[in-house]
């Protein structure tokens, strides 16, 4: 006669699957959780349709992270002993100045400068910053461009036909007319190298960023301003960029 022998317990064989369906729960909560929170904190999609349907005041600039391309932003400078850049490698990092007034006699301009700020938004699962600009008379120092006799890009913007028109005729300089910009009294002045106006609305998104290649950090030491144009529409950007003069 076989002997009797009794069947294992199933206590353990219960737990694990009890141990496993609760992990698979635990896992669920988790991916939903993080799916919560990325679109919680995802920044708001760019609209292109929405930009190009704006009729007055200062188009966004969109500009991805990083530095500008040295061959899509390159200008061809003023004869030697005109304006100087400075070297593409320095020994030494220079905050610079806060830029707080600009000065440009060509066109009778004289204005306060503040710093501005951007928000981030999204496009096609990439971000982008959106620069904003003073709503009154003034022009707008973008915070994380190169400070006044730094290496580097110091951005300003402003508009050109609403809340005080204080670029309104930047589009009429020329190569060789002067910036004048000051922080706290302190002079530093530019004088311009290039011009350009760029198509802006209703173009990709690809030609809105190589436009925004100009604003980008830069190893030379410049000046870059913006606004839109013409007064009516601002289809296009106004671009000059400027470098520091040097009386050699």
């Amino acid at each position: 006669m076989d002997a009797y022998t009794p069947e294992p317990p199933k206590k353990e064989s219960n737990a694990f699957i009890i141990g496993t369906v609760f992990l698979g729960i635990l896992v669920v909560f988790f991916a939903l959780g993080k799916g919560i929170f990325d679109v919680a904190t995802m920044p708001p999609a760019i609209d292109l349709a929405a930009d190009d349907a704006l009729q007055a005041g200062f188009l966004p600039v969109y500009a991805a992270g990083g530095s500008a391309d040295p061959n899509s932003v390159s200008v061809e400078l003023a004869p030697s002993g005109f304006p100087t850049p400075l070297p593409h490698e320095v020994d030494e990092v220079i905050e610079g100045k806060v830029p707080d007034r600009i000065v440009i006699p060509s066109i009778a301009l004289d204005a306060t400068v503040i710093p501005i700020g951007s928000i981030d938004l999204s496009y096609e699962e990439e971000i982008f910053q959106q620069w904003l600009a003073p709503d009154y008379r003034a022009v707008g120092w973008h915070q994380t461009s190169a400070g006044l006799g730094a290496p580097g890009n110091t951005v300003l913007n402003g508009h050109h036909n609403i809340h005080g028109e204080v670029f309104r005729d930047l589009y009429r300089l020329q190569k060789g007319d002067t910036i004048q910009v000051y922080s706290h009294g302190e002079l530093f002045e530019y004088v311009v190298v290039y011009t350009a106006v760029l198509p802006e609305r209703n173009q990709p998104m690809e030609v809105r960023t190589a436009n925004a290649e100009w604003i980008q950090p830069t190893e030379d030491e410049r000046l870059t301003v913006i606004t839109c144009w013409p007064y009516e529409s601002n289809t296009h950007r106004v671009l000059i960029v400027a470098v520091p003069f040097t009386s050699n």
